[in-house]
């Protein structure tokens, strides 16, 4: 499937100016220029980048809406609220599911790798403290080793 990088700034785009907010506006929120902006709203990326999903942030769409978007599907608005939230599978420690409900969600992805027995899936929620710039936090993850073991 071809993923539809002018439908994204499109929708970018409608979402800036339903919010009534100027593209200067939302380039000094997020610490960029004007033209980085420009570029999104025509398509020009092609590559899912920080400043896209601030952007995303910024016009109220949570991190998994620029997925959605670009495979045609519509944004999700943020907000929705914790009470509301799926509770996570119960048989994940209660370490990692209190983990799952911490801090805003900065990003989730599954990863499926297919091996000669079977499928394995990881399951990747990325959370941050409340005011912690997007850039500090990308350079954390960019450092990061996950190192996967069994116990047998």
């Amino acid at each position: 499937m071809t993923r539809d990088w002018a439908r994204l700034g499109e929708k970018l785009r409608a979402a800036r100016i339903a919010r009534g907010v100027e593209q200067q506006d939302v380039a000094e929120a997020i610490g960029v220029k004007r033209g980085a902006l420009h570029n999104i709203e025509k398509g020009s990326i092609r590559k899912v980048t920080p400043t896209v999903l601030a952007y995303a942030r910024t016009v109220g769409w949570t991190p998994e809406s620029v997925d959605l978007v670009l495979d045609g599907g519509e944004p999700v608005e943020q907000g929705v609220p914790a009470e509301a939230a799926p509770e996570p599978p119960s048989d994940l420690s209660a370490r990692v599911q209190k983990s799952l409900r911490e801090g805003p969600l900065i990003d989730a992805r599954v990863a499926e790798v297919t091996t000669p027995s079977g499928r394995v899936r990881a399951t990747i929620v990325i959370r941050g403290e409340d005011g912690t710039p997007l850039e500090d936090l990308m350079a954390a993850l960019d450092s990061l080793k996950i190192d996967v073991s069994t116990d047998d």
